[in-house]
């Protein structure tokens, strides 16, 4: 998914609860009740502990985690009441662990979260200049009728996802994952900005597969109705999504605590409820890919060799982007802490987030219709602008005329 790269560290902070949970349910939360006859509050975990079974009236005692921002030689406290129940906050009733000795100090847990992430801006810069070439282009192609067609309401469509993405990206990234104290509450508006982010990209991905079966059915069925594919389209794009999207938040929203912490920042497995049909629409486009190039040099037979082949190639750079094929190549990624992981990052933010911006060049701003139209649309203001001023000109040169006639004739009069 996009961004996910720029949240490489706190994945690692989430992979270290996950292993400190495992331990936990181990060694502590698979032993059974204390058979003593004393009364005991149950073993218990939290986000950063794992609190054993402990004595009614008496407050437990671990060590501080080993994570960034933390002192491990501090301890943290967790209060038993009398009768037998961890002790909860009066203000949410949820059971409350202190783990206030435990932080260094609140600006260098701030610091520790958000260091490492110089690429967040590069995806922020990238996004803003996409979505606002996306927006353009999309106000083009709403206002020339000349340009509606099955077509560019597949490219509209498209746009449009990749304007939601931009923008929830842009939200998640500015508003979440450069903001430690955001990640150490776990507010439930930055889980639904991390659930709304990823129904945007889904969205994208599955218009992205809308515009390769187009392309693919109209290449294969040239004098054929393609409105029963853009009702499908419109199904594929908007309705799918919300359905996988939908599955994977009910269950990872039920899901452990470590699953449902830090506003959902860290990659989860349950994520492959969406990657897996993001993946076989991207395997499925490179097949209409590969099938379209082949059409077009099936028809291209005439034409020598060399531009044949030149034009095949220019067919094939100019639809991968559109059909968001270049993603393959994204997962293909270094080994962690590798010389060349840093370059990594800087060049999937560089493609993921400027792909919108190229997209709207190759298939709005440089498309013949669209040039020909604006071009058309400014001779036609130029020729009432002209007019204008030719009607201005003839208005002024009469009342001048007029007005000199009348001063000859009162002179005429005197004389």
């Amino acid at each position: 998914m996009p961004g996910n790269d720029t949240l490489s560290k706190s994945s690692h902070l989430q992979e270290l609860m996950y292993t400190a949970f495992r331990k936990c349910m181990r060694d502590v939360l698979s032993q059974p009740y204390p058979n003593d006859g004393e009364q005991y509050c149950n073993a218990t975990s939290d986000i950063f502990g794992c609190w054993n079974y402990t004595q009614a009236g008496t407050t437990a005692v671990i060590p501080c985690p080993a994570i960034p921002g933390m002192n491990p030689n501090e301890f943290a406290y967790k209060k038993c009441t009398e009768n037998g129940t961890w002790w909860r906050n009066p203000n949410t009733s949820k059971e409350k662990s202190d783990y206030s000795y435990c932080w260094k100090d609140i600006h260098t847990f701030i610091e520790d979260t958000n260091s490492g992430h110089e690429h967040v801006y590069i995806f922020v810069s990238g996004y803003s200049i996409s979505v606002a070439m996306l927006l353009l282009s999309l106000f083009i192609f709403c206002r020339f009728s000349q340009l509606r067609c099955d077509r560019i309401t597949i490219h509209k469509n498209l746009f449009t996802s990749y304007v939601l993405t931009g923008f929830s990206w842009i939200l998640y990234m500015l508003l979440v994952a450069t903001n430690g104290v955001v990640i150490q509450n776990n507010h439930i508006w930055c889980r639904m900005i991390h659930v709304f982010a990823q129904y945007c990209v889904v969205c994208n991905f599955s218009w992205m597969f809308c515009e390769g079966l187009y392309l693919h059915t109209i290449m294969v069925r040239t004098f054929g109705s393609t409105k029963h594919v853009l009702i499908a389209c419109y199904f594929i794009g908007w309705c799918w999504p919300f359905v996988l999207v939908a599955i994977y938040t009910g269950i990872r929203g039920s899901a452990d605590d470590i699953q449902r912490s830090s506003c959902w920042i860290g990659e989860s497995s349950l994520q492959w409820i969406m990657y897996v049909p993001i993946i076989i629409s991207m395997v499925a486009n490179f097949v209409f890919l590969c099938n379209i190039v082949r059409l077009l040099i099936t028809k291209l037979r005439q034409v020598p060799e060399a531009t044949q082949t030149k034009k095949a190639a220019r067919a094939t750079l100019i639809l991968i982007p559109l059909l968001g094929l270049q993603f393959l190549l994204v997962p293909l990624r270094p080994e962690i802490g590798s010389d060349m992981e840093t370059a990594y990052h800087y060049i999937s933010a560089l493609v993921v987030s400027l792909q919108g911006a190229f997209v709207s060049t190759m298939y709005c701003f440089c498309n013949s219709e669209v040039i020909s139209v604006l071009k058309r649309k400014w001779y036609q203001h130029k020729v009432m602008f002209s007019g204008k001023r030719s009607r201005t000109s003839s208005t002024i040169a009469a009342t001048t005329y007029t007005f000199v006639d009348h001063v000859s004739t009162v002179q005429t009069s005197i004389t």
